[in-house]
């Protein structure tokens, strides 16, 4: 097979809602093991995946933590500061269900008034990135 890696998404820090996703203050991701397939964690398909050589990795982010094309959501400023609580975490998931890195899956802003925006915090985000 021609992949070498497995991409799980996502692993966030907010509850989804209709309107705006509901952030968590304190950057905490969601207590629980992250859903693989089906809503379920499914650690043999892990293991089945490892074992035929295949790397697999937990995305963190996404579009759900913040977009920079719509600025509804925030959760990723949230994190801003937190690195260091936020790498704990990730990598205790990444240990506890036997995943084999994490990717960072940021499409948030970087830049104060990037793309016209009234966003503030370039240097946090970029001290964050």
């Amino acid at each position: 097979e021609a992949y070498t890696h497995i991409f799980l998404s996502f692993a966030v820090t907010y509850t989804w809602t209709p309107r705006e996703n509901e952030c968590n203050e304190q950057c905490k991701i969601a207590s629980g093991p992250v859903a693989v397939c089906g809503n379920a964690p499914h650690p043999e398909l892990v293991a089945k995946w490892r074992a035929a050589g295949k790397k697999v990795m937990l995305s963190f982010g996404g579009a759900g933590m913040g977009g920079s094309w719509d600025g509804r959501d925030t959760c990723w400023e949230n994190c801003y500061g937190k690195e260091d609580h936020l790498a704990t975490q990730l990598a205790d998931i990444a240990k506890n269900q036997n995943f084999d890195g994490v990717n960072m899956d940021y499409l948030y802003y970087y830049e104060d008034g990037q793309r016209g925006s009234s966003f503030a915090k370039g240097a946090q985000a970029q001290a964050f990135l």
